[in-house]
């Protein structure tokens, strides 16, 4: 029992120094610069990592090319905000790890009880399940954080687009522009941007790009820029009516969940008020009646 329980402690230990590297993936930052010797360590902590990585790398690549369902996972891990694919098998093995603790922790508790092996199994399993949903759930409110987050920053996004644009600069300039200027007030937008940038310095076609990641953008106002970057570089137009009219969009369509917001917070508090307010209200205003009618019922059967 002590060597299963060290087992699930240093289980969950392993799972949360992963998911502490799968965010470190998620969100690098940079950092001061370091002597030649610690470079080099990390050069080659890092060449050793790519090592035992890489064909975990491409297994994962391969195999969300080829089931449907792990396209999906990946999809939404990576509009969680856990781009790539080492950020991805990085939060993946922790879940993993997690679930594995929590099937030792439950498999303990039912020894503990005194059970036979099959139901200690089964509360393992049980245990398991549950963690596994919470995990589900968790990422599903990342996922929710991360859109809410783009949403509030497309319209600041559009305005600098816009200025930026009627300067004269390209679209890489533009990109530049956005990535050096909007990288504290909007870092969400700005990590699109900045892969973005390196996929076009990269070789690729502009508008190729540009629509590859608006169809897999979870937020409404960024899909509807990129994609009118993307009409904007292959037509050559002007840009500024056609930003100008995006922000109106994306004002209304936040102007308009406010109000659905609003409106169902109305029929929420009506109902709270229907349900302990009317009651407390027919009480006081109701109750000196009814016990006087009692009292006169009493009188007459007396």
């Amino acid at each position: 029992m002590t060597l299963l329980l060290t087992s699930s402690l240093l289980t969950l230990v392993a799972a949360a120094l992963c998911l502490r590297l799968a965010r470190l993936v998620r969100s690098p930052r940079r950092g001061p610069r370091v002597s030649s010797g610690v470079a080099d360590h990390r050069r080659q902590a890092a060449a050793l990592e790519a090592r035992l990585l890489g064909g975990g790398r491409v297994l994962w690549r391969r195999q969300t090319s080829d089931r449907p369902w792990l396209a999906e996972l990946a999809l939404m891990l990576r509009q969680a905000g856990y781009i790539g694919s080492r950020a991805q098998l990085y939060l993946l093995f922790a879940n993993a790890l997690i679930v594995f603790g929590v099937f030792s922790g439950g498999v303990l508790y039912g020894m503990q009880l005194g059970l036979a092996w099959p139901r200690v199994l089964v509360a393992g399993l049980a245990f398991a399940g549950a963690a596994a949903v919470m995990v589900w759930l968790w990422l599903k409110r990342c996922r929710q954080r991360r859109v809410a987050r783009l949403d509030e920053e497309a319209d600041m996004v559009i305005q600098v687009t816009r200025m930026l644009w009627e300067s004269g600069m390209t679209l890489e300039g533009v990109l530049r522009g956005l990535i050096h200027n909007l990288d504290e007030a909007c870092p969400e937008s700005v990590r699109e941007l900045r892969l973005v940038l390196l996929r076009i310095e990269a070789g690729q076609a502009r508008e190729e790009v540009l629509e590859d990641l608006a169809a897999i953008q979870p937020s409404e106002g960024l899909e509807d820029l990129l994609k009118l970057l993307a009409q904007i570089s292959a037509s050559g137009g002007g840009a500024r009516r056609a930003l100008l009219d995006l922000g109106h969009r994306l004002r209304d369509r936040r102007r308009l969940r406010i109000q659905e917001a609003v409106s169902s917070l109305s029929g929420k508090m009506s109902l709270v008020m229907m349900v302990f307010l009317f009651p407390a209200l027919l009480i006081v205003l109701a109750g000196p009646a009814v016990i006087n009618l009692g009292g006169m019922l009493g009188n007459l059967g007396s």
